[in-house]
């Protein structure tokens, strides 16, 4: 059963992936056209500010999977139960300062902002969103021990076919919304009803089909310290990631000569970069019980690396096809879709995708300190670059506008999650990583041939069309794929493609 949801959810996962790769191609284009460059840029930054409130959670988000994953695997229901009633009564808490805090957050975006957003129309519009943005934030914290529920049962195909579910939706809503002339308010309050819409079919699916409810006499808050130090660290790694994801927009959106134009292109740029960041995530979050699970029953890192590589391995066929295709057809693909007004969104991109390429196919590694509650160093190294990427931002940022804010993003990044955590992965964790890179790193040489051809190429091939742009992806990615199979993947990676299509032919054969 484990493993068919494992396996099942896995597939789920990447279908999500692709479909919330597609529909931005479709779904920007229309937002920029009916909400025009502006108020785009408005949203953005609104969302960005909002974003912030996602650190109210102190971490603690990161702790429930373990710790309801740790009962689950010792086989205490009623120390699950009773953990379960403990986290609920935190993230009520939780909700409320995050009400409380959006609130305040509206009545200083006139003192930040003001010199950048002057019509008086658009900052009570951004007071709106913030406010709106600030409920769905809660919202998502009151129901969070109930998706955890569902992930540390790892019910896989249920939390997938959520997510498929509410990644076409949205936009799908949010069209509508925006044809009817609701604007970005209309946006963000489709989006708050759809999801509590969501976290009801959470808790129902947990009470009838986990048939788990949260004891509220039998709380361990012997456990509250315990919890609050593990999730500190897990704390300073989210204000990392916040300063990494946010900041550059909330300081590009303080330059006047920037300010919402900047943000929007800024952000059109960033959009790619998400998309490869959402295939590492979708299968992160289905490893992330089992990681625990090998953790607390004792297995070596011998077995950790296997795992590591493993997944690392397929983690790097999609990310080096996405980013070196993206390198390759990139410039032409943003000019036919949002328009050459929007070309320095390339750049942004190139510059931010490239070095999130190592975290990215080193998930494991990631789920594996934290499951071992040895991922302070981490936070601490994090915090200390990113400190630098607001600094450098601040400097660079005038001189040479949201280019020199991705590329001084990029540095940062490389320097924490190439250099030093590869270091204190193998060094202090004991991951065996001269034997992970042997086996991953080759990977990447097919895709780097395969970028530099097509760049060559493309200097004599104009790609100034859909009709000659799109062959010309659909080539590169059949070339990349049939590569290698012959030359370079495993018997292990070739049976996630022949198992499923054996069954099929099977299946034909009976009928």
């Amino acid at each position: 059963m484990a493993k068919s949801q494992l396996r099942i959810g896995a597939v789920l996962s990447y279908i999500n992936m692709a479909i919330g790769t597609l529909i931005p191609m479709f779904y920007t284009p229309i937002m920029l056209e009916l909400l025009g460059q502006s108020e785009y840029g408005l949203y953005k930054l609104s969302s960005s500010v909002t974003s912030y409130l996602a650190l109210i959670s102190f971490g603690i988000g990161s702790a429930v999977v373990r710790y309801l994953t740790k009962y689950r695997t010792e086989g205490d229901k009623d120390g699950e139960e009773g953990i379960f009633g403990l986290f609920n009564v935190i993230f009520a808490i939780i909700s409320v300062i995050t009400v409380i805090a959006g609130i305040v957050i509206v009545f200083i975006l006139e003192p930040i902002y003001g010199n950048a957003i002057n019509n008086p129309e658009q900052m009570m519009e951004m007071r709106i969103l913030v406010l709106i943005l600030s409920c769905t934030t809660a919202l998502s914290f009151l129901c969070t021990p109930y998706n955890a529920v569902v992930t540390s049962h790892e019910r896989f195909v249920f939390l997938q076919l959520i997510n498929i579910i509410t990644t076409v939706l949205v936009p799908v809503v949010n069209i509508i919304v925006l044809y009817m002339g609701f604007k970005s308010i209309g946006i963000v309050a489709s989006s708050l009803i759809l999801n509590i819409i969501v976290q009801i079919l959470y808790i129902i699916y947990v009470r009838r089909s986990i048939k788990l409810r949260p004891n509220y006499k039998n709380m361990p808050k012997y456990l509250i310290k315990e919890i609050l130090v593990f999730s500190f660290w897990i704390f300073v790694a989210n204000v990392v990631m916040q300063l990494y994801n946010s900041t550059d927009t909330l300081i590009i959106g303080a330059v006047p000569a920037l300010a919402t134009i900047g943000v929007a292109v800024y952000n059109i740029g960033v959009t790619f970069n998400n998309m490869v960041q959402s295939f590492s995530v979708g299968i992160l979050s289905v490893l992330t019980p089992k990681v625990n699970g090998m953790v607390f029953s004792g297995k070596s890192n011998t077995e950790l690396t296997d795992l590591m590589i493993r997944i690392g391995r397929l983690q790097c066929y999609i990310v080096s096809l996405v980013v070196t295709g993206f390198i390759a057809f990139g410039r032409q693909f943003i000019s036919l879709w949002v328009g050459d007004e929007n070309l320095d969104a390339y750049w942004v991109a190139l510059v931010t995708m490239i070095p999130a390429c190592i975290p990215l196919i080193q998930n494991v590694a990631l789920s594996t300190i934290v499951a071992m509650n040895k991922h302070k160093f981490r936070s601490i190294v994090f915090l200390a670059i990113a400190t630098i990427n607001v600094i450098g931002t601040i400097i660079c940022v005038n001189s040479f506008g949201i280019i020199g804010a991705a590329v001084v993003t990029g540095a940062a990044n490389i320097l924490g999650t190439g250099f030093i955590m590869n270091w204190y992965y193998w060094k202090k964790i004991g991951l065996e990583i001269p034997r992970f890179w042997k086996s991953v790193g080759h990977l990447f040489i097919i895709p780097i041939i395969m970028c530099v051809i097509a760049l060559i190429a493309f200097n004599f091939i104009q790609l100034n069309s859909w009709l000659m742009l799109l062959p010309f992806i659909a080539i590169y990615a059949i070339v990349f794929i049939v590569l290698n199979w012959l030359f370079v993947m495993n018997d292990y990676e070739k049976d996630i493609f022949r198992g499923p299509l054996r069954k099929i032919k099977n299946k034909l054969k009976k009928v």
